[in-house]
């Protein structure tokens, strides 16, 4: 396994995705030809793929070599997600490029009946079909691609002697067999992510279950998952609309990941897929059950607001977590609902249907109750200022504070209230009822406005103003934060799994014990209201 060593060329820092995109960083990451693969056959699908020889790279090792993943590149700590046959690395670029940006590397087995594929195998196009997906895909809310490359090795066999006909004589016949032994595909995006939306679902529910303090402290989680709606809406608006036309046909948590400012980024292209002639489709299609649309399970026709159903799902997860219940929760009192608790086998949203209103009508019946037992503003009294979330200033007095706290809970639960019925339609059985990705964001706009930061997202408001996806001419931050954060050294406490949790003085971070495998902690020393959040997973076996 190759790992960061003392000798490698140190990384260069972070971007914010809008400085990333701006200044087109990813255009410095260009292959060399030493070692690159000659033959046609292997050639020919990645000029059909469209796919720029500076941007991909066939290795060729003469047959004698064979990179180990993520080599070439310079492993960065542990993997980031393992699925059998992919796996993702976080890495630096090989020691030979200029281009230093810490990058994620995503590295498939390509097999065909299991059995590695050839040149022109039907699973090789396909997998270059992903890349292609993602090679012109700009968007703040989606990752970047940055390069690629493929490497086999192949396994000779000499076949047998065999007699010459019409001969008395033997006539030995030595011919070389050879066979592709291994065959892999790597593509290398930017930014690594620091998790991905089910883990920082789980931690919101659990730094809630765990106690009031607890979630309070982790006050600041529950504010940016509030952006999330708006900031996917956008993601998805964008892949459909009529330059990009990209069915994206695996949205779930797990695909997107949260960057190193706290902000969503869609990705995994691996099912996606362009529009062909008009918007419609039909036939069998891969999918995750879970959150795949009727249409998909039914193999009927089909468009774009498929991926709306699937976004749908997810976000109906979410607003089970900002009412304080784990996203698993959504799924057991659907079951429970449909009269399927005790059935064996994956839950699947299209097979819960007839119970989602009934689960929509508990939800809100949730909030409406919790709105019912928020505390009135009581009178000033010394209290520690850890009791209160993270967000209100130290120079408010403790009634102003309690007040600021409960009139953001008030709004966000009216908030939760308000997007349920939106949610509802997403999740239509009849995609005819759905509405389009690009009719979403005005939806969830006003859950950017429920708290003072990080505030609403400027690219997701220009792209609803004007179509284009990041401001053209304006610094590259949030409304109110900061893009260029500045991280010092994450420093650990007592315990081997420390957690990051936002102190009640603005701009400052401190260590907190609340669970094991959480959140590691930044610490910044500025009190400046536009200083943005950064945050870092800690080497111990979280999975992205």
């Amino acid at each position: 396994m190759s790992t960061d060593s003392a000798g490698s060329q140190a990384s260069q820092a972070m971007l914010h995705m809008l400085d990333y995109i701006s200044r087109h960083d990813h255009d410095h990451f260009e292959w060399d030809d030493h070692g690159r693969e000659e033959s046609e056959a292997w050639l020919r699908p990645v000029q059909d793929a469209g796919l720029s020889p500076q941007k991909h790279k066939v290795f060729n090792h003469a047959n004698k070599e064979y990179l180990k993943p993520p080599q070439p590149f310079i492993q960065i700590g542990p993997e980031l997600g393992d699925s059998g046959s992919t796996i993702v690395y976080k890495v630096s670029p090989p020691d030979d490029q200029g281009y230093r940006r810490p990058l994620a590397l995503k590295v498939i087995v390509c097999k065909e009946n299991a059995r590695p594929p050839g040149p022109d195998s039907n699973v090789r196009k396909l997998a270059l079909q992903e890349v292609r997906n993602m090679v012109a895909v700009r968007h703040p809310h989606i990752v970047v691609y940055v390069a690629s490359f493929e490497d086999y090795c192949i396994s000779n066999r000499q076949v047998r002697q065999r007699r010459a006909a019409g001969t008395g004589a033997r006539a030995v016949f030595r011919r070389v067999d050879q066979q592709i032994k291994r065959h892999i595909l790597g593509i290398a995006m930017y930014p690594p992510a620091q998790c991905n939306l089910r883990t920082f679902m789980l931690d919101i529910a659990s730094a809630a279950a765990h106690s009031p303090r607890t979630a309070e402290e982790e006050n600041w989680m529950v504010q940016y998952l509030h952006l999330y709606f708006g900031c996917l809406s956008q993601a998805v608006s964008y892949l459909h609309k009529s330059t990009v036309r990209i069915r994206h046909k695996d949205i779930k948590p797990e695909n997107v990941v949260i960057d190193d400012f706290g902000f969503p980024l869609l990705t995994d292209f691996g099912l996606s897929k362009h529009f062909e002639t008009g918007q419609h489709s039909q036939g069998p299609t891969a999918k995750t059950l879970k959150y795949a649309d009727p249409e998909a399970m039914q193999e009927t026709q089909r468009d774009e607001r498929s991926d709306v159903f699937s976004l749908g799902c997810v976000f109906l997860e979410m607003v089970t977590v900002l009412l304080g219940k784990p996203p698993s929760y959504a799924e057991e009192q659907l079951e429970r609902m449909a009269g399927n608790a005790d059935q064996v086998g994956e839950f699947k949203y299209t097979d819960a249907l007839d119970s989602l209103q009934e689960y929509i009508d508990h939800l809100e019946q949730v909030a409406e109750d919790q709105l019912d037992v928020l505390p009135s503003p009581s009178p000033d009294r010394p209290t520690p200022s850890t009791n209160l979330p993270p967000s209100m200033p130290k120079s408010q007095s403790f009634r102003e504070r309690e007040k600021t706290w409960q009139r953001e809970r008030e709004a966000s639960l009216i908030g939760v209230i308000k997007v349920l019925r939106p949610i509802r339609r997403m999740m239509d059985r009849d995609y005819h009822v759905r509405p389009y990705a690009r009719d979403l964001y005005p939806l969830f706009r006003h859950l950017y406005d429920i708290y003072k930061s990080p505030g609403r997202c400027e690219n997701c408001e220009e792209q609803m103003l004007t179509g284009r996806s990041r401001p053209p001419t304006r610094a590259p931050t949030m409304v109110g934060v900061a893009a260029n954060v500045r991280q010092l050294p994450l420093q650990r406490t007592r315990s081997n799994s420390p957690t990051l949790a936002k102190s009640p003085t603005a701009g400052s971070f401190t260590i907190r014990r609340v669970r094991a495998n959480s959140l590691y902690v930044v610490k910044q020393a500025s009190h400046s209201p536009t200083d943005a959040v950064g945050i870092a997973y800690p080497h111990n076996g979280h999975k992205v």
